[in-house]
């Protein structure tokens, strides 16, 4: 009713009654807005945890690329980084970011929060979490458990072990067997299986202490083919896998030097090994340690 006839019917108010019952329009349970409330705000929450994952096993294969390295594994730092990038799960953590925002704005008041806050948010819980997951190994799971299921993904370390196994190149990585007194020689069973006898004589410094405690390693040398009865080292780094919960016995130590043994003192190398390059890298990387 307007109020200069009170008595008159208001057309607006009679027009939105009259489409009331045309539609047969109900009022909705408060039950359904709660529901769809949580259900939204639930989904956001899913997919910035699995964007900490993602974000998990992206930091698991940077960590174990062989950053110091590759020197000798690349010819170029880029053609490293295009070998070592997380394409795969960088895409993964900016998908489930969109998809925890696309949710949250479905929230009720979720509108009045700006797209800037809601994805700094979505992202510094995701690599809060991430961090956390990587930390406690989870991450390198994830990226060796799903590695296994993508046809055309290959985890980091399966990678990485596939550039070691290139003795025409001068690199050899696998798990030391036995070593001879003075570790003038070593037997070592390269990531493909095969067993190769590793001239030591070369080795010095901490090479040595490398070899002795055994497990597994990174050989540079002398290159050589495939059929060679004998793998000339040139420097030892230890085999380091960071951000996973190792579940097997500790390397076994095969020997023991004294820190006044001559080869210990000594960087001094033969021509054959001064020859590889890039030795000068090589050589100060063994010295400070990786």
């Amino acid at each position: 009713m307007t109020p200069d006839h009170p008595h008159t019917p208001d057309p607006f108010a009679k027009r939105i009654l009259e489409r009331i019952k045309g539609e047969r329009l109900v009022p909705r349970p408060r039950w359904e807005f709660v529901f769809k409330n949580y259900f939204f705000w639930t989904l956001g929450a899913i997919a910035v945890i699995l964007g900490a994952i993602a974000f998990s096993a992206a930091l698991f294969q940077v960590e174990n690329a062989g950053w110091r390295l590759s020197v000798v594994t690349h010819e170029s730092f880029l053609s490293f980084v295009l070998d070592t990038a997380p394409f795969l799960w960088a895409c993964a953590l900016i998908l489930f970011i969109l998809i925890g925002y696309v949710n949250v704005r479905r929230t009720n008041h979720g509108y009045r929060y700006p797209l800037l806050l809601i994805a700094l948010g979505a992202v510094l819980t995701s690599v809060t979490l991430g961090t956390a997951f990587y930390a406690t190994g989870f991450g390198g799971e994830i990226e060796e458990a799903l590695g296994g299921h993508l046809p055309f993904y290959r985890p980091i370390l399966v990678e990485e072990r596939s550039w070691w196994v290139a003795p025409e190149k001068g690199l050899l990585g696998g798990r030391v067997l036995s070593v001879t007194p003075g570790v003038a020689s070593f037997m070592l069973q390269d990531f493909d299986g095969r067993t190769w006898e590793v001239d030591g004589s070369d080795l010095r410094g901490p090479d040595l202490t490398i070899v002795a405690r055994g497990g597994e390693v990174r050989v540079v040398g002398v290159p050589a083919t495939t059929t060679a009865a004998v793998f000339h080292a040139c420097f030892v780094f230890p085999w380091q896998t960071y951000g996973l919960v190792e579940n097997g016995p500790l390397p076994v130590p095969l020997a023991f030097f004294s820190t006044t043994s001559e080869r210990i003192a000594t960087t001094t190398r033969s021509e054959l090994c001064r020859g590889i390059r890039p030795y000068q890298e090589l050589r100060t990387l063994d010295e400070n340690g990786i």
